[in-house]
């Protein structure tokens, strides 16, 4: 009996955020400078990571979290610095693996050096980084998150 309970109670949890799996698509600078420019009611919380970096797939789940709990209020956007030649065959199949429900992008831009001031003028290239912009505010935060802190962050615009 204690197993069904158990079972019934880890399929409610799963069953909580019905966002389908992502498949992530390619996107260029000039998309890149349309999602930041986008306006929307919700706070965009922008995420910039890749598979091969070990902090930035420690705190995915911390971004999926914060995208499920906060569904009407935030919009994850995951921007992938993966190069689009793995796309299909590394990017996909790990978002599948990890569960992954945000929108996912991978950035085919080769020239960080004109992308980047996009983002933020002090920003060296290193990841994760994460952007999280509303009405005209936004904040630039050059490390990783924990949950806590990432909602603490997010705080701050709702």
């Amino acid at each position: 009996m204690k197993k069904i309970v158990f079972l019934l109670m880890v399929l409610m949890v799963i069953g909580c955020d019905d966002r389908p799996i992502a498949q992530a698509t390619a996107i260029d600078r000039a998309d890149l400078q349309e999602l930041l420019a986008k306006e929307t009611n919700q706070v965009q919380v922008i995420n910039f990571w890749a598979t091969w970096c070990a902090p930035c797939v420690e705190e995915l789940p911390a971004f999926e979290k914060l995208g499920s709990n906060y569904q009407d209020e935030v919009k994850v956007t995951l921007i992938s610095l993966d190069e689009e030649a793995v796309l299909e065959e590394k990017v996909n199949p790990f978002l599948i693996e990890h569960e992954i429900k945000s929108e996912v992008v991978v950035l085919d831009d080769p020239y960080a050096a004109e992308w980047i001031p996009m983002i933020d003028d002090h920003w060296d290239g290193a990841i994760p980084v994460t952007l999280i912009q509303a009405n005209g505010k936004k904040r630039f935060y050059n490390q990783s998150f924990t949950y806590d802190e990432l909602e603490n962050a997010l705080k701050e615009f709702l």
